[in-house]
């Protein structure tokens, strides 16, 4: 029996209303965390308002911002409003309560996936971002990589238990419960040697790995014709394609903003404090999740405790990208002199 976090349970929700859902299971919250996680609730808003669109139409672009952090021991409420439906674009803003306290709000761009032949034969300008992708092999398993490089290394286990937040949730209870969510979560990753503690001794400009949603969690592959499901059907991995964006949505807020450490040189998880303020997304093409997807993340800007990160996701049979992601985290460190001291 798999063990691994069904995504489908994670996400599901209930219908209230046409333009009200709620959840239908917990939220869950990451390792160690005590608030939900927060591509949960970029998911489930796109979820939410996907279902409140004609099939046709298709996610374009997302612009979320996390206002409080959600509890996981509570149900939320996602209120859909539509801003503006035309027959090329329709415009939707969700909002997601808990004990009506507002706690998080996206603005949805959806447009028409389907061209009409005139649309066609004027769009003369066609192009995809493609780059040459680095070998599979260059990249590890997560959990054996982590168990390799953290877990079963005396050193640099002590090492990690000296990291402040590592300290605040267990020490070594911490790192085996890292270990086993790389085995059980609904993501699989496949990291450079190096992802856990970079030590290039220059500022990293840039940090890649490779992602996909396994197939034991949900599984996105032979769906039936994007019309075959019935109108009042809530969208699920089996009547509809579009459930790729919800999925691709959740993946797109692990392991991008807590890649930070990389670029300096510091061990993952030497923050002290890490919190979400906002996330984007500029969907391409149809994401396929339970595919190998390449990730490329630059740190753009760090200043004030912000920093600023952007990943463009990329299809691993053609190169061709299907995301661009931003997200800004309020995240705070010690000094690397403190931090060096310590470790």
């Amino acid at each position: 029996m798999s063990l691994v976090a069904k995504l489908e349970s994670l996400l599901q929700l209930t219908k209230v209303s046409a333009t009200k859902f709620i959840t239908t299971n917990l939220p869950a919250a990451p390792v160690g965390s005590k608030s939900t996680f927060g591509g949960t609730l970029v998911a489930q808003s796109l979820l939410a308002g996907m279902n409140t669109v004609p099939r046709n139409f298709i996610p374009s672009s997302l612009h979320c911002y996390f206002i409080s952090g959600g509890h996981p021991e509570h149900m939320i409420t996602y209120d859909v409003e539509s801003l503006r439906e035309g027959r090329n674009f329709i415009h939707k803003e969700v909002r997601a309560y808990q004990d009506q306290k507002l706690i998080f709000q996206s603005m949805i761009l959806f447009a028409n996936g389907r061209k009409s032949n005139d649309m066609i034969d004027t769009d003369t300008l066609s192009h995809l971002k493609t780059i040459d992708l680095p070998s599979k092999d260059k990249y590890t398993y997560a959990a054996d990589l982590f168990k390799r490089e953290v877990a079963d290394d005396q050193t640099k286990t002590r090492m990690f238990q000296e990291l402040p937040i590592v300290q605040d949730r267990g020490g070594t209870e911490h790192i085996n419960n890292v270990y086993n969510s790389f085995r059980t979560q609904p993501m699989e990753y496949h990291f450079p040697e190096n992802f856990f503690h970079s030590s290039s001794g220059n500022r990293n400009e840039y940090v890649s790995y490779y992602v996909k949603i396994r197939k034991d969690s949900v599984n996105t592959v032979g769906f039936p014709d994007k019309q075959s499901a019935h109108e009042h059907e809530l969208i699920s991995p089996r009547n509809d394609e579009r459930y790729n964006y919800a999925a691709f949505a959740y993946l797109s807020d692990s392991y991008l903003l807590l890649a930070l450490p990389y670029f300096s040189n510091m061990p993952l998880y030497s923050h002290k404090f890490s919190v979400s303020l906002d996330h984007s997304i500029h969907f391409h093409q149809l994401p396929h999740v339970n595919d190998l997807i390449y990730l490329n993340i630059e740190n753009s800007r760090s200043a004030d405790h912000r920093h600023l990160m952007q990943g463009e996701y990329f299809d691993s049979s053609t190169g061709k990208i299907i995301a661009t992601v931003a997200q800004e985290g309020l995240v705070v460190y010690d000094s690397i002199k403190q931090l060096n001291a310590k470790l």
